[in-house]
């Protein structure tokens, strides 16, 4: 069944937003997105105290975007990839890899626990897939063989049921990063001899990690936008969650500090997956970092300005499909998003848990 959502665009930032940051340190009818202020289309920087910047850019041709049901029944399901073939998979936190529309595999040593379980999924372009977990003893980054083994790249990861960060992302030259949260020890963020609240960059061949970033809460999304910029998300404690952008050596300063990125909330919307929308079939979205969030229950568009500060921000479905944990971009230029309305912290709706995909409706 369909749901349909005409986006209408307006100039403007965002003056607040409203997160999960402690909480989640971490049919279908037709609905409009919500917005909580104004927003921007992304195709001219906006000002603040009405000021207003002029472009002699064209405007984005905008499309009539349409929300449907790809899958439903799911628990939890937590990171979106697609194969070189083109084939959707996806995590379930409770130890499940499976392909859209195919076969389903547990994966061995998961052992989920609060936040913890089977989190992060990335395939590169050999086909070969990744996953990071929590198992009895620590969280691991794997990658998982032909013969159903499992090549443990990096382990020793603390876990706990809450702050296991878990998300995996390739660069756009090929390197493996994974996300790692504090585990609820924030002394452990800036600890250099221990691999918790960092960003931690992974030799997808033959194991082993590097920090690439550290003074890290509790990252749940990491996306890169096409000329290689690296941009997070990260839950504050009760409030202060941020969007930043990271570099070799980036220090985010948890504990001593928070609220301290280039787009910050309070109170929390308790920002997870992320993607940049760089594909033609949205043209309204390009350029935009999408986020989905887990207290805030919605989806946020960014965009932004030719410095790369933010622009403006967009509020949609809110209060629509409830929590969401991760948002990708397919390979057919569609965004497609994950509820997590079964995750102990959401209201199950019916359905739940599903992924969702937006397109034009034409």
């Amino acid at each position: 069944m369909r749901r349909t959502a005409v986006i209408v665009l307006a100039l403007g930032l965002l003056a607040a937003a409203c997160s999960d940051s402690d909480t989640d340190s971490s049919a279908p009818t037709t609905a409009s997105p919500s917005t909580s202020a104004p927003v921007t289309d992304g195709t001219a920087p906006t000002t603040t105290a009405g000021e207003r910047t002029t472009t002699s850019q064209p405007r984005p041709a905008t499309v009539e975007l349409q929300v449907t049901e790809v899958a439903r029944g799911l628990q939890v399901p937590w990171s979106l990839a697609w194969d070189p073939e083109g084939a959707l998979w996806f995590t379930q936190r409770t130890g499940v890899l499976t392909r859209l529309n195919g076969p389903s595999r547990d994966i061995a040593g998961v052992t989920p626990i609060g936040e913890g379980g089977l989190m992060g999924l990335e395939i590169d372009r050999q086909g070969r897939m990744f996953v990071m977990y929590t198992s009895a003893q620590d969280n691991k980054v794997v990658r998982l063989e032909p013969d159903g083994s499992q090549k443990v790249l990096v382990s020793g990861i603390a876990r706990a049921s809450i702050h296991d960060g878990g998300r995996l992302r390739f660069g756009p030259d090929g390197t493996l990063y994974a996300s790692a949260g504090d585990a609820g020890q924030p002394n452990l963020a800036p600890d250099p001899s221990s691999l918790n609240g960092k960003v931690l960059k992974v030799d997808p061949e033959n194991g082993g990690a590097t920090v690439f970033s550290r003074g890290h809460r509790n990252p749940e999304g990491l996306c890169f936008a096409p000329g290689g910029r690296f941009l997070s998300t990260e839950h504050g404690p009760t409030g202060n969650d941020e969007v930043n952008v990271l570099s070799q050596g980036f220090d985010g300063g948890w504990p001593g500090t928070s609220g301290n990125g280039i787009r910050n909330y309070s109170p929390s919307v308790a920002p997870a997956g992320c993607a940049v929308y760089s594909a033609d079939l949205i043209p309204q979205w390009k350029g935009s970092m999408l986020f989905g969030t887990l207290r805030g229950e919605g989806l946020r568009r960014i965009t932004f300005a030719a410095d790369g500060s933010v622009a403006g921000e967009e509020v949609l479905y809110e209060d629509t499909y409830g929590r969401i944990r991760d948002v990708a971009v397919g390979p057919d230029g569609a965004v497609y998003f994950t509820t997590s309305n079964r995750d102990g912290r959401g209201s199950v709706r019916s359905g739940d848990d599903r992924i969702m995909r937006i397109g034009p409706s034409r």
